[in-house]
């Protein structure tokens, strides 16, 4: 058996910390992570994000929806800019934090939601969500798809309640899924949301 001298360092680990380094800062690009829309929470999950993460985005996004979605006093409006059989009527009471008391209202049906590709894990998803929450948006973003096929999101206007129609970003983009399809409604016309209490 041989043994080496006390002093004798290997090289070889020097130049594999340095092969090391050299790789993890390459992803330390100024690359911006990507967002995904996503149709279900299934779709989510198969795509490679945790399932606490796309659940709690899920979530989030339908508590948008109810805060914020797109209103519209008749069904006929709403189908105007969504399309025959994509809109639904929506209690005022199911609103988060409703102070305009009673009555009703038509909505479209949510067909997705959008996360950051950066969100590995439920922890990186609630640091995300407080730093969105404090500039008054939630976690995950609700998406609409409109008459003509846009997707669509919608914006709160400073000052006011009154929701306005804007494009999604350019960045957000459908995943890659099989070709059946899971339902044309994206979440479907009948949900429902509690808040725990």
């Amino acid at each position: 058996m041989r043994r080496r001298k006390s002093g004798h360092k290997r090289p070889f680990l020097a130049l594999g910390t340095i092969a090391a380094s050299t790789l993890a800062l390459s992803g330390c690009g100024d690359q911006t992570p990507s967002e995904t829309m996503f149709t279900s929470v299934d779709q989510c999950v198969t795509s490679g994000m945790d399932r606490q993460v796309c659940q709690a985005g899920y979530q989030d996004a339908m508590r948008a929806h109810l805060a914020a979605a797109p209103r519209f006093n008749g069904m006929a409006a709403c189908e105007a800019e969504y399309g025959s059989g994509q809109c639904t009527q929506q209690s005022a009471s199911a609103v988060p934090n409703n102070t305009g008391g009673g009555g009703s209202f038509f909505v479209p049906f949510l067909t997705g939601y959008v996360l950051s590709s950066a969100l590995n894990n439920i922890g990186d998803y609630y640091n995300y969500r407080r730093r969105q929450e404090e500039s008054g948006s939630y976690g995950s973003t609700p998406i609409y798809r409109n008459r003509s096929g846009q997707t669509v999101t919608t914006t709160v206007r400073s000052g006011g309640n009154d929701t306005a129609i804007a494009p999604s970003r350019q960045t957000v983009k459908p995943v890659n899924v099989n070709t059946r399809t899971v339902a044309r409604q994206g979440f479907g016309g009948r949900s429902s949301f509690s808040f725990g209490g």
